[in-house]
């Protein structure tokens, strides 16, 4: 399943957080799977191709741990989240994700080889001044390299981690995403605003085929460590 589009594939997820409601909750971004179904498309998450969404990633699980499971066979689809949340007071991201299989030919700061196993986008901003930070885990890119993307403009790369050697195990990432904000895009907006996350695995500019797992995303106080009382 090739799936070419000469637009930006952040545009499609900008149009997604478009049509999201407009009203925001204001408390912190947790996303669990523990009460999906197995092999359903995850509820609360949307694409702007749905029909090739939900062939690209499902429900599974493994050892009583559920997660989205992504195979892309030469194809690009983003799904997003759309969910508020305040940076100032939960500044760190957490999440969980595998690799199991890599895109060849990769490199991710050339549009013939931008392709990743994993990839965790946030999204900051309103229309039309939205910007995007996409994390990666990059097969040939060394960890800490961060460009432009070269799909679109307002979106920066940032490479949290880098090669074959942990394929096939569950990692634990944390990153400040307000202070990598402000290394990528400096200090003009002060306070940005975080409307969502989307992740794509994608193997479209490479024709190749890449699978990978997503698990849970939370967002933590400075310290990292969960508020006094908050329970999951």
């Amino acid at each position: 399943m090739k799936i070419n589009s000469e637009y930006p594939r952040i545009v499609f997820l900008i149009i997604f957080l478009l049509r999201s409601f407009p009203v925001f909750a204001e408390s912190p971004l947790y996303i669990s799977f523990k009460g999906e179904e197995l092999g359903n498309f995850p509820s609360g998450w949307a694409s702007f191709d749905n029909r090739n969404a939900h062939k690209i990633y499902s429900i599974h699980a493994e050892g009583g741990k559920k997660f989205i499971h992504s195979e892309s066979k030469g194809s690009a689809v983003q799904i997003g989240y759309e969910k508020k949340w305040n940076l100032k007071e939960f500044p760190v991201l957490q999440w969980e994700w595998r690799a199991i299989r890599f895109p060849e030919g990769t490199n991710e700061r050339e549009k013939s080889g931008n392709d990743s196993v994993l990839g965790l986008y946030i999204v900051f901003g309103r229309w039309p001044m939205l910007k995007a930070i996409k994390y990666i885990w990059s097969d040939t890119l060394p960890v800490g390299t961060s460009f432009n993307s070269p799909a679109y403009k307002d979106s920066k790369i940032l490479v949290v981690r880098s090669g074959r050697s942990q394929a096939g195990s569950w990692i634990r990432e944390r990153r400040d995403v307000l202070s990598d904000f402000h290394l990528l895009f400096g200090y003009e907006e002060k306070n940005p605003v975080a409307k969502g996350i989307a992740i794509l695995t994608d193997s479209d500019n490479t024709n190749s085929h890449a699978v990978g797992d997503y698990g849970e995303f939370e967002a933590l106080p400075p310290n990292g460590e969960k508020s006094p009382g908050t329970q999951h």
